[in-house]
């Protein structure tokens, strides 16, 4: 099955400031944990924390499993439009197509069918279970089998690759 590209953004755009991102991420840890990659085996810090516009990233959870891929957008701006903040993920199977975005107030909108899948930018990195994930007003947590995101007021959500959970400030 083929991934249908995001609509927003420039696919050259996009992939190259992936690639910016793979290589450009500041890092806090002190630690390495190891993310598996179709190719080879990377070592990553289990927290990372980056002040790039984009930041891409695919949750790997390791065969049988499929990756659920997101972005953090932290105020992008694109020539004519205003900046864009937020966090956004996705997973496609054989059986479901569906993402979330979550606005920096924690809002969530959901979309699930065949119209709401996307593709990574070239040179997305791979990061495992236990890396958490800090951009502008997000925190993501990568966990086994799912992707969680909030924001300071705890509002969020959670996407596997079967459900989507809106997650309530405590």
């Amino acid at each position: 099955m083929m991934k249908r590209l995001r609509t927003k953004g420039n696919l050259v755009t996009r992939q190259l400031l992936a690639a910016l991102c793979a290589t450009a991420l500041v890092c806090a840890a002190a630690t390495t944990a190891y993310a598996a990659s179709s190719s080879s085996t990377k070592p990553i810090t289990p927290s990372v924390t980056t002040t790039l516009a984009v930041f891409e990233f695919n949750a790997f959870f390791g065969p049988p499993f499929t990756q659920i891929d997101c972005e953090l957008d932290h105020n992008l701006r694109s020539p004519g439009a205003k900046p864009l903040t937020e966090a956004y993920c996705m997973s496609i199977t054989t059986s479901l197509v569906h993402n979330v975005r979550l606005s920096p107030a924690g809002l969530v909108k959901t979309c699930v069918g065949s119209q709401c899948g996307s593709n990574p930018g070239l040179g997305t990195p791979d990061l495992a279970p236990g890396t958490r994930v800090r951009s502008g007003p997000f925190t993501c947590v990568v966990a086994t089998g799912n992707v969680s995101r909030t924001v300071a007021n705890g509002r969020g959500f959670s996407i596997s690759l079967t459900t989507i959970k809106v997650l309530v400030a405590k």
